[in-house]
């Protein structure tokens, strides 16, 4: 191969972009997927300076004229060149300076920084398709793909997902043994709590479809200290109920599983927003009804509510309508512990 390292600026980009001497999007590159989040997050990296990675590209002479074709960094490209073009701006949380301001709208010094701001690049000079194919391959194959939650913090740094992760550190969970050392490696500790959240803000969710939209949506949270203490209020009935003879036993049932977890959570803020309060005297009894269900709860069960429980568990588990029917379910056993 024939190839050449470089740096280019911004401005070179746009130009080559308007002068038609550049192809963003060949046909075997992965289609858009960026979310606009993560536009805003890479223009914020431009602006502050910090490193992007390196873009791969293609160079050809075509009639005395030398053409650029992307093979590697397209999403990238389209970001920067989106944000030039006005398509959006910079929410406050990223800095009052920028907020809410298109590229037109910036001052020349402004628009400067981001114009002159250097891309590394590599690029081969008149390959053949097959090298061009290769050379994609090999630069994507070591690449680790973030997950949902990693890709989140990333795009929607705030309050919501400071808290989450603040909420993750409580000694409860280390306690409960909720969460395995794989889990808090990705993150999915921090993923399931910005769940439990959202129950305290607007009760209970359908996870595929809203935990984004929290993240972005309270990524300043002034109510941020209620949240909190509403959190904790639920996670301290739940370690009085599940402690026994200062141990932590709620490790020992079904109840440290997230879908069953969740369940627990969501019934005890509902009886604590209705302004019920836990009954010290009834814990005993309650203890013996999680011990019966943690034992008996089971897809082949003969009471079939207990059946229907587990099944939910597992089947499509994270929909709206399992989650409150499991809610409702758990609620029965705690509403007689909860006193007006």
């Amino acid at each position: 191969m024939d190839w050449s390292s470089n740096t280019v600026s911004v401005s070179d980009v746009r130009e080559w972009r308007d002068d038609k001497k550049l192809e963003i999007r060949p046909d075997f590159q992965r289609k858009e997927v960026w979310s606009r989040a993560a536009q805003i997050m890479l223009i914020d990296s431009i602006i502050k300076n910090i490193p992007i990675p390196k873009i791969y590209l293609e160079t050809k002479m075509k009639q005395g004229v030398k053409y650029r074709i992307v093979i590697d960094g397209q999403q990238r490209l389209t970001a920067i060149l989106d944000y030039i073009d006005g398509k959006y701006t910079l929410p406050e949380v990223y800095g009052k300076k920028w907020a809410g301001k298109k590229f037109v709208d910036l001052t020349e010094k402004e628009q400067n920084i981001i114009l002159g701001y250097e891309i590394d690049t590599n690029c081969l000079n008149n390959p053949t398709e097959e090298e061009v194919r290769q050379l994609y391959s090999r630069v994507n194959k070591y690449t680790v793909q973030l997950n949902a939650q990693e890709l989140r913090r990333a795009d929607y740094p705030g309050d919501f997902i400071k808290l989450a992760e603040e909420l993750a550190d409580d000694d409860f969970f280390g306690d409960s043994r909720m969460f395995t050392v794989a889990m808090t490696r990705r993150m999915l500790d921090i993923e399931y709590i910005e769940e439990l959240i959202a129950i305290i803000i607007d009760g209970v969710q359908n996870k595929k479809e809203t935990i984004d939209n929290y993240c972005e949506m309270y990524q300043s949270m002034p109510e941020k200290d209620n949240v909190k203490a509403a959190f904790l209020g639920v996670i301290g009935d739940i370690s009085k109920i599940f402690t026994e003879k200062n141990e932590m036993i709620i490790r020992k049932s079904r109840f440290k599983q997230r879908s069953d977890f969740y369940s627990l959570f969501a019934a005890i803020h509902r009886l604590r927003q209705q302004n019920r309060k836990l009954d010290k005297k009834m814990i005993p009894e309650l203890q013996r009804d999680f011990a019966y269900l943690t034992e008996n709860i089971g897809p082949h069960a003969e009471d079939k509510s207990l059946s229907d429980y587990a099944i939910r568990c597992t089947s499509d588990a994270n929909s709206y309508v399992s989650r409150i029917w499991r809610v409702d379910f758990i609620n029965g056993y705690l509403e007689k512990a909860y006193k007006e």
